[in-house]
């Protein structure tokens, strides 16, 4: 399943809508934000259609289907052909392994109200949390749902690096970043991000942490929350080093002439080959860099190719370009 899907469903006195893009989508929020009503909203018209006074429209020919806790997932997901897959948190099998690795497969894009969004087989993007934002007109409400976090431009002035994991990112960095005023660290994987924050800040006076943010979603919320605590840290979280990378110009000539396959990843990434766009920048670049530069690109050790400073100025460039923050309601 590939593309942008944009739905509206309405009722009497709501509408709901929904851009989606990503293979996940988590929406999160307090009680009373509408998440429930609109998996209620789904489930009347899939039930009654156009008996339940409910109007859905989707600008592609997508399907949808709402799990709940009597369904069927272990035969419902193999067999899905582009669906938009609706679950609510309440459904108990959303957090066993089991269902989430066979997600990871499945030929849909799947919406799951979660507050708390701890999956622990299930990666998903910072970009991919979203909230429900509600406006009242008379007795109707319109409600849509935007990005919990957003991005922001930033400088390169910190003391401490510190980088997702100890592969090819962490050797890019040091390459760019190493210097008398500024030390780069691993962290030992996503889940790790947070705990050497804990360790780091007292010690250094400005903080970055480099992060995959196209699979970072799931440790997004306690890292921010103490970077915002600490005042002396940012976190910095473009989709993937692969990502970073396919940016270069060396690399980013061998796109499409838009290079669609970075601004409209969408319309690129196949959900049902690649849970993240992490791993589809990941295949692309080593198709690239095997048909064209001589190489194949490997996560675990970086070429040579790229250390240069050219390479290394870029990277530092991109770095500052993803900051994130939570995004600011408009009053």
């Amino acid at each position: 399943m590939k593309g942008r899907h944009e739905l509206s469903i309405t009722s009497r006195r709501a509408e709901y809508r929904l851009e989606l893009e990503r293979k996940i989508s988590v929406i999160k929020g307090n009680s009373g934000t509408g998440k429930s009503s609109l998996i209620r909203l789904i489930s009347d018209y899939l039930e009654l259609g156009k008996d339940s006074g409910i109007r859905v429209h989707i600008s592609s020919s997508a399907g949808m289907l709402v799990l709940t806790n009597s369904s069927d997932w272990e035969s419902i997901l193999p067999s899905l052909s582009n669906t938009i897959l609706f679950l609510d948190e309440y459904v108990r099998y959303l957090y066993t392994e089991a269902f989430q690795r066979e997600l990871w497969t499945a030929d849909c894009y799947a919406v799951i109200v979660s507050r708390s969004g701890q999956f622990s087989a299930l990666p998903f993007a910072v970009a991919g949390i979203y909230e429900l934002v509600t406006q009242k007109s008379g007795e109707s409400t319109a409600t849509e749902m935007y990005r919990l976090y957003e991005e922001k431009h930033g400088r390169n002035d910190f003391d401490l690096f510190v980088t997702e994991d100890s592969n090819s990112g962490y050797e890019m960095a040091r390459y760019a970043l190493w210097s008398e005023t500024t030390e780069v660290v691993p962290a030992g994987g996503n889940a790790s991000v947070h705990d050497a924050l804990l360790k780091s800040s007292g010690e250094h006076n400005k903080i970055c942490a480099d992060v995959d943010g196209a699979a970072f979603g799931p440790y997004i919320e306690p890292a921010l929350k103490y970077a915002e605590i600490s005042g002396n840290i940012m976190i910095s979280a473009p989709e993937s080093f692969e990502f970073v990378l396919l940016h270069l110009d060396v690399v980013r000539k061998y796109l499409s002439e838009d290079a669609g396959e970075l601004t409209r990843t969408y319309d690129f990434c196949d959900s049902s080959q690649y849970i993240t766009w992490e791993r589809y920048y990941e295949s692309l670049l080593k198709q690239i860099t095997t048909e064209h530069l001589g190489f194949t690109y490997s996560k675990s050790k970086l070429n040579s190719y790229f250390l240069n400073g050219k390479c290394a100025e870029a990277f530092r460039e991109q770095i500052c370009r993803y900051f994130v923050c939570r995004r600011e309601r408009d009053q």
